[in-house]
């Protein structure tokens, strides 16, 4: 494996890019099946419980299909982990050198280096916290994504991230537990908000706040943004709430959860800088930022698939 290589970080005024985000609120439920089509975020039929984790994936995975591998153009502003991601654990699910050798393939040619151009690198950073840039006055990552380029008459900055799946549909919001033998109605509902930037450099994604609990009554809500893949050819859609009862089998807890029709995916923050310098000198590199990035399935319709669970 090739040692990493790291800038060093000067403690410069951090300049931030600007965007605008415009969330357009649609209700959407999980649970009944669209005409003519069968919905992908069906709840479990009948009064099937499921006691482990892979009898969740089975049931969820034979509607929603998740790639081992996703892409994101530009830079992921939407569905970031916001927990510190190191190189030493990305490097033990996609090493960097791994990681070099999807970039063109999954992001384009725009992040080919031209033999042309002298070469340092590639630069490998140790964190996602290790994202300014010192080549352009130590700017952080989002914020060169997209900015003109150094190189007059030359295409902006390219950005990206390249992943592979670490957790397939994670659990974003459950019911409170009921204790059998005993019956309970549970509303579910999520709402999704497409996100709009102003900043060709950020890449597309949204917010989902999802909810489960009693009927008539307020419940708490759960939120979290999320970004579209390369290969995203479904957008998720509207869909409105619904009523649900279900029956505890006597002697278990059982509770609703909802799943994300999506994944984490472990990786890298990517962008190619192409730069000249005050003496005229011409160089380039490759930047890899460890990331961990909340992805929606690429061809689902709907942000949830709800499950009842027994413990």
């Amino acid at each position: 494996m090739t040692t990493p290589v790291t800038s060093p970080v000067h403690k410069a005024p951090r300049r931030t890019g600007k965007c605008t985000a415009v969330l357009a609120a649609s209700a959407l439920i999980a649970v009944p099946l669209l005409v003519g089509a069968a919905s992908p975020a069906m709840a479990d039929d009948g009064n099937t419980y499921f006691k482990t984790e892979q009898e969740v994936f089975d049931f969820v995975s034979r509607r929603v299909h998740l790639n081992q591998k996703e892409a994101v153009k530009g830079y992921p502003a939407s569905g970031q982990d916001s927990q510190e991601v190191k190189l030493d654990d990305v490097e033990k699910v996609y090493p960097h050198d791994q990681a070099l050798n999807d970039i063109p393939a999954k992001l384009g040619s725009r992040f080919n280096l031209p033999p042309t151009i002298p070469t340092e690198g590639p630069d490998i950073r140790y964190s996602s916290r290790d994202d300014k840039e010192p080549w352009l006055g130590n700017w952080d990552a989002k914020s060169m994504c997209g900015q003109p380029s150094h190189d007059p008459g030359g295409e902006s900055q390219p950005c990206g991230f390249v992943g592979v799946l670490d957790k397939a549909y994670p659990v974003m919001q459950t019911s409170a537990a009921v204790m059998g033998k005993a019956q309970f109605s549970y509303k579910t509902r999520a709402t999704v908000g497409q996100d709009t930037s102003q900043t060709s450099g950020w890449s597309v994604g949204g917010k989902v706040s999802v909810s489960v609990g009693l009927p008539g009554e307020p419940s708490p809500e759960a939120n979290f943004t999320y970004s579209e893949s390369t290969t995203t050819n479904n957008k998720w859609t509207t869909m409105t709430e619904q009523n649900n009862t279900y029956d505890v089998p006597d002697g278990v807890s059982g509770w609703v959860e909802g799943r994300a029709n999506g994944g984490w995916y472990t990786g890298y923050n990517v962008y190619k800088l192409d730069f000249t310098n005050a003496s005229g000198e011409r160089k380039q590199k490759l930047v890899l930022i460890p990331a961990r990035v909340l992805i929606q399935a690429p061809g689902n319709s709907v942000p949830m698939t709800f499950v009842k669970r027994q413990g």
